[in-house]
């Protein structure tokens, strides 16, 4: 069992460990800005604010996450990659250091927000919770270009991707 788990962080022929976590911080940030709007709607329901910042949290650090496993990932695969695909992987790589860097903003933000709630009964609007909303979104925006560049290297450039398993 021991090196099963270990083959699915240095086998190449095993799925990337980005390829799994990458999903979560994409759902986490997507959904933080939701219950923040719901925040602002349902006022007396504190527990939704606890949820949207712990979003925040568990997003960033997945993003981090997803972060270094993509430089193990890319490790293993810049061999075998053309020239157009190591130009958007390079594009990918700064801007997920620039979305990280947005998120972990964007967190401790809401996360401050949250701290000067903290004994409150019912939701205050505040101006740090009007800019946390459109900064999430706008972090939201520059994850999703991120991801799209992750998804054009394996669905346009083929990284990844084993060409005998595709031909059987």
């Amino acid at each position: 069992m021991i090196e099963s788990l270990r083959a699915l962080y240095t086998d190449p022929s095993f799925p990337s460990l980005h390829v799994m976590v990458v999903h979560f911080p994409i759902a986490f940030i997507a959904f933080a800005p939701l219950l923040d709007v719901a925040c602002l709607v349902f006022r007396d329901r504190v527990w939704l604010d606890r949820a949207a910042a712990a979003m925040y949290l568990f997003g960033t650090l997945g993003a981090g996450a997803a972060y270094l496993l993509g430089e193990k990932a890319a490790e293993t695969v810049q061999s075998t990659m053309t020239p157009a695909a190591e130009s958007v992987l390079a594009d990918h790589e700064a801007h997920a250091v620039i979305t990280l860097v947005v998120l972990a903003a964007v967190t401790l933000l809401r996360l401050l927000v949250t701290w000067m709630g903290r004994n409150d009964r019912r939701i205050r609007v505040g101006i740090f919770r009007l800019l946390a909303l459109p900064a999430a979104v706008a972090a939201l925006a520059m994850l999703a270009l991120t991801a799209n560049l992750g998804g054009q290297l394996v669905y346009r450039h083929g990284v990844g991707v084993e060409v005998e398993a595709l031909e059987r």
